[in-house]
This record gives structure tokens, C-alpha cells and sequence, in this order.
């Protein structure tokens, strides 16, 4: 009998135990469901405004139609800048007081009310100095071949902290220039137009496509001047305008500037004459009109932007 009374205090006590954990697991139980995320933004592209100045764009999160939905955070570096925070609907952001030179990374964050936060997408750029004038604070032109006003241009003069133009006689100056005989608009490389000049040109490199645009400011890109294959695609060339009839168009351009063996880039925009193709004024002092974006500073491949339509040659 005492055995038997044994056994049953046992198992009594078994039964006990297992009945505890069950009523502890069903009472407090572990919560490991994760917290919803929201879905990364796409697309970021970038384009330099000036030389303080640069300007993001992108495609919004899929999320911002979710209740949880609260804001967009930007992160800067490098330096301390602040977190930016801006709404849904947003899609693109100017960011301001950043230094030309400095490759700067952007990065961009959906986030949600519960506190999580998206992937980042980031893309790294530097503002440039843009020039719609020259030293003296005239448009930047470009004579036709049979003007006696400059039909060669210097992207970068540091004497005058701005492009300038040049005629024949100063050919030595020229980065890239135009020449207008035989019916053609022969625009690109100095050194491949056709002039008597008393000194060589600058060997300046223009890359193989060019591209349509409303304006500089219109047009954005996801990668650096010489990323991928376009590293190997510039070259001493020329382009035919006349074989154009669409919008503005903007040629990006390397080169090396006294003393340095890295090099300078930049873009250049030929505008288009509303009127049909791009001289303007009356012949014989018809001209192309520029504006550049220049960065300063070698071996910094963000002056450019891509626009939405290329052309390759």
C-alpha cells in the first residue's frame, strides 16, 4: 500500500509540473513577429545645381499608401549635417552649403511609425560651378568660322575664374570649338577641327553619345562621369549638329589642365534656337550658345548629368 501511495505522489507531482509549464506558455507568451517594414525608395539619381549645391531625385516608396507610413530620412556625409526629414510625395530634394570637390555620399531612408525603418539607398555626387556667362558677364558663345569674333572655347580660365572664348590666332587656349564650313556645325574637340592654327590645341576628350535635355537642371544621373564603360569611351572627336533637330544637348568633356595628370570634368549644353537648330543671330556672325558646369577640383567625375534621351557616335 505505501508503494502504491508512493507511485501516486509521483505521478501527482509530474501531472503538477506539466500542468505549470503549459499554464506559463499559454499566460506569457514570446513575441517574435517582426515589425513591418516599409520598402526601400528607387531610382535616386543626382544632378550638381551649382557649386554649393546639389539636387536628388527618385521613385517613392511602394509603402507611402500604408497607415504606418511617416517620413523620409536623408543622411549626409561626410561632415555633420543634420538628418533631413521630409513627407510622403516627395521626390526630390535640394540640398545646399555642401563644398565643391568634396564627393559626398546621400542616403536615403523610408520609415513608419512603429520606428522601422527602410534599406537605404544611397548614391555619392559633388556639386560643380555652373557658368551661363563669361568673365564679362556676357552668354557664352561661339562664332561661326566665318565671324572674326572667337569660335574656340576654354572651358576654365583660373585668370578669370570662368570660361572664355578665343579666335584662331590664340588656338593654344582652345578646349573645344566650332567650325561652320561646307554647310556642317562641326562641334567637339579643338584638336580635330579643322583650323590653321600657329599653336596645337588642348587634347580634350569628349565623350561618345551626347544628350537631350529641357535644361541642366532637368536632367539627373545614377553614376559617375567615368563609371563602367564610359571611362573608355572618351576621345578626341567632333559631333555634326546639323544631323540634329531635337533639344538642347549637353556633351560631357575630360581633360587635363596644365601641370595636373588627373583629370577635369565637365558638361557642356549647346542650346537649341526655338526657331529650328542651333545658331543663332544672322550670318556671317552666327553662333552657338553654352552653358558649362565645371568642377574645379581633378578627378572628381560629377559635373555631369545624364538626360533622358542618348545618342551614340
Amino acid at each position: 500500500m505505501f508503494k502504491n501511495f508512493k507511485t501516486y505522489l509521483i505521478a501527482l507531482f509530474g501531472f503538477g509540473f506539466i500542468l505549470s509549464a503549459c499554464t506559463e506558455n499559454t499566460t506569457n507568451p514570446t513575441d517574435n513577429t517582426p515589425k513591418p517594414k516599409p520598402s526601400p525608395i528607387s531610382n535616386l539619381m543626382a544632378t550638381s545645381k551649382d557649386d554649393k549645391t546639389v539636387i536628388l531625385k527618385f521613385t517613392n516608396s511602394p509603402s507611402e499608401t500604408d497607415t504606418l507610413f511617416k517620413d523620409y530620412e536623408l543622411v549626409i556625409s561626410p561632415g555633420t549635417y543634420a538628418p533631413m526629414y521630409f513627407p510622403k510625395g516627395t521626390n526630390q530634394v535640394t540640398i545646399s552649403n555642401l563644398q565643391e570637390g568634396i564627393i559626398y555620399t546621400f542616403s536615403i531612408a523610408a520609415r513608419y511609425t512603429n520606428d522601422s525603418v527602410s534599406i537605404p539607398v544611397s548614391i555619392s555626387w559633388s556639386p560643380a560651378t555652373r557658368f551661363v556667362k563669361n568673365k564679362n558677364n556676357d552668354a557664352i558663345r561661339l562664332y561661326e568660322t566665318a565671324s572674326d569674333f572667337p569660335s574656340g572655347l576654354r572651358l576654365f580660365s583660373p585668370s578669370d575664374n570662368a570660361p572664355r572664348t578665343y579666335r584662331v590666332v590664340d588656338g593654344a587656349e582652345w578646349d573645344l570649338g566650332l567650325n561652320t564650313r561646307n554647310n556642317k556645325i562641326i562641334f567637339g574637340s579643338a584638336t580635330k577641327i579643322d583650323y590653321n592654327y600657329p599653336t596645337k590645341p588642348q587634347p580634350t576628350q569628349v565623350l561618345n553619345q551626347y544628350f537631350e535635355a529641357d535644361s541642366l537642371n532637368a536632367v539627373f544621373d545614377s553614376q559617375a562621369m567615368n563609371a563602367g564603360a564610359r571611362d573608355a569611351n572618351y576621345a578626341e572627336r567632333t559631333f555634326d549638329l546639323t544631323t540634329v533637330n531635337t533639344k538642347n544637348l549637353v556633351f560631357y568633356v575630360r581633360k587635363y589642365e596644365p601641370g595636373q595628370t588627373r583629370y577635369n570634368y565637365a558638361k557642356v549644353m549647346i542650346k537649341k534656337n526655338p526657331s529650328g537648330g542651333y545658331l543663332f543671330g544672322t550670318s556671317p556672325n552666327r553662333y552657338i550658345e553654352l552653358e558649362i558646369s565645371y568642377q574645379s577640383k581633378p578627378d572628381v567625375p560629377y559635373a555631369k548629368t545624364s538626360a533622358i534621351s542618348q545618342n551614340n557616335k
